[in-house]
């Protein structure tokens, strides 16, 4: 799958529906928290989701600043899950 964001396209793995449905909860709870820890904790789990491992998620986001690593996460927490996140870091 190609996720596509203002900082470029990414090749990230397709999720099943069930893995879906298990981190959907996850992200609910996270987001309402407000927790800006648990929220990069979250982009964090989501790289390695998204790319497979770290040197991946390295090679993919490694030329971004932190705020645009943060952007594209964000981007592909929402593509994977359907639903829109915003800017929830105010970055």
């Amino acid at each position: 799958m190609v996720v596509d964001t203002k900082y470029g396209e990414f090749e990230v793995k397709d999720i099943t529906r069930k893995e879906r449905r298990e981190l959907y909860k996850k992200v609910k709870e996270v987001y309402s928290s407000n927790d800006e820890s648990k929220l990069h904790e979250l982009g964090d789990e989501f790289a390695l989701l998204a790319f497979g491992n770290d040197e991946n998620a390295d090679k993919a986001l490694g030329k971004l600043s932190a705020v645009e690593e943060d952007q594209v996460l964000v981007t592909i927490i929402s593509f994977y899950m359907g639903i829109d996140l915003g800017n929830p870091t105010g970055d």
